[in-house]
């Protein structure tokens, strides 16, 4: 029999309040579609292959001129001198296929960017060290590491660097905003800023970013009040310019969106990952966007065709569409950004349900978690259960195959999330140790990992005792001026 997609996403649907024994029916349903086609879902969709031959072995400790995975070691990467900065680009336009650029600006106490605007590029920023004053769309704050910007494409905004070691990373859409920031500087061959010489950007060199990329000075009418200390915990409905304190934005268990789709008219979605050690996620991919981790703290081991690459702060992964990648939490308390474009994977952390927003987190500066950290349960729900789905224990791709069919995005595909189709390459044991990731063990830790950190219907939002633990050991910002 085959159906329609409208009728297949009714049938796949689940609400987030059900019991266990509902759960069970529920999983099993899905497994009866799991194996079926719907006509209206296309089979690059439902069933893509993943990279397989020379393309799929990432590329190392440099940027690879093409888009391929890449991990590249924090300090590496195209290295540009603007005024008092160091820009280190991680991601430029040929290895994001145009679609977006990433870099890291560091600066010494005093190093300027003058009030400019992009004009066609959303933007979003975090601060990684230091003290740094953004003024945005005529608002100042003071940021510290781990504190968020969103903005948007034509929203004014100037930074000024408060202490030696300041740096952020700043992610923008698109393939302009880079080109104007080399136009408007001199190739370095060090990621390391100058100290004590601190040089105003020449004026002409404005007029070549304008011409080279998008970018545009932008006089303010009024001197800004004086920076205040970033204190916003609550991520807005709307694609407004905002910032957010470290812990804050919507939390789904122990991912925080710093953006969502609504925030950047589905460019793409922010997120916040810390917990514990734990078993984490095998060898996967994603057929229709692309998902890049940064690390902030602790150590995320990724799994990157068949070799265990450990990220501490700085480091940094490209995973491309049909890229197999995975990663495991490793310290007591670790945390990396997920920046992920386009935005259709919202809905796997979500499923279209509302987080806990602006609950802040242990360590995060002024915003904590109330004492126990529990969510408030609706007066007769019962407990949220998790039941492994028919055949998981034979079946170690059973797992992704459950979560795609468990929900859809924006598109109204299901959700974008495969598991290999082709033999695995041999693994590194580091990668192996531990039963979690052998053979028949593989499918529970992945379920329970979506039980305790991604969210959605599957789980609740709140926060485990083994997740306060690990919040627990969050360092503070003021650790890093």
């Amino acid at each position: 029999m085959r159906m329609d997609r409208r009728l297949l996403l009714q049938t796949v649907g689940i609400a987030g309040s059900v019991g266990a024994a509902s759960w069970a029916t529920r999983w099993q349903g899905l497994w009866a579609w799991a194996d079926q086609a719907p006509t209206s879902v296309p089979d690059d969709v439902l069933s893509p292959v993943e990279v397989s031959g020379p393309d799929a072995i990432p590329v190392i400790g440099e940027l690879p001129g093409a888009r391929r995975m890449y991990v590249l070691p924090d300090g590496k990467g195209e290295y540009h001198r603007i005024g008092s900065f160091v820009m280190t680009r991680i991601t430029r336009p040929v290895e994001s296929g145009n679609t977006y650029e990433i870099a890291t600006f560091a600066g010494a106490t005093g190093a300027t960017m003058p009030r400019h605007k992009h004009l066609a590029s959303h933007a979003a920023m975090v601060v990684m060290a230091g003290d740094v004053e953004l003024e945005l769309d005529g608002n100042s704050w003071r940021m510290l590491r781990g504190d968020f910007a969103n903005i948007p494409a034509g929203t004014p905004h100037s930074w000024v660097m408060r202490s030696d070691r300041s740096r952020f990373a700043l992610f923008s859409m698109g393939d302009r905003t880079g080109a104007a920031y080399v136009a408007m500087g001199s190739p370095v061959d060090t990621s390391t800023p100058p100290s004590g010489d601190l040089r105003a950007i020449p004026p002409a060199r404005f007029a070549a970013a304008a011409m080279a990329g998008d970018f545009q000075l932008s006089q303010l009418a009024a001197p800004p009040a004086d920076a205040e200390r970033v204190s916003n915990l609550i991520l807005p409905t709307t694609p407004s310019a905002y910032v957010l304190l470290d812990g804050g934005g919507e939390r789904y268990g122990g991912n925080t969106f710093c953006a969502k789709d609504a925030n950047t008219n589905g460019q793409f979605v922010f997120i916040m990952t810390e917990g514990g050690g734990g078993p984490g996620i095998g060898a996967h991919f994603h057929a229709r966007h692309t998902e890049d981790f940064f690390a902030l703290d602790g150590k995320t081991m990724v799994w990157a065709q068949g070799k265990a690459v450990p990220l501490t702060s700085g480091d940094f992964v490209q995973a491309p569409p049909r890229n197999l990648h995975g990663f495991k939490m490793v310290e007591p308390y670790n945390r990396f950004v997920g920046f992920l474009t386009p935005g259709i994977f919202e809905n796997f952390f979500t499923h279209g349900q509302p987080g806990r927003n602006g609950v802040g987190g242990r360590g995060a500066g002024e915003g904590a978690v109330g004492a126990n950290g529990q969510e408030p349960r609706p007066s007769g729900e019962p407990p949220r259960g998790l039941v492994p789905p028919p055949g998981a224990a034979s079946d170690p791709n059973a797992m992704f195959r459950a979560l795609m069919m468990s929900g859809v995005g924006p598109d109204g595909y299901p959700l974008d999330v495969h598991g290999p189709t082709k033999p695995l390459p041999p693994q590194d044991p580091i990668w192996t140790m531990g039963s979690q990731f052998r053979g028949a063990q593989l499918s529970s830790p992945l379920l329970e990992h979506g039980r305790l950190i991604c969210g959605g219907s599957l789980v609740s939002r709140e926060i485990t005792a083994e997740l306060r633990r690990a919040l627990a050991l969050k360092p503070k910002a003021e650790a890093f001026l």
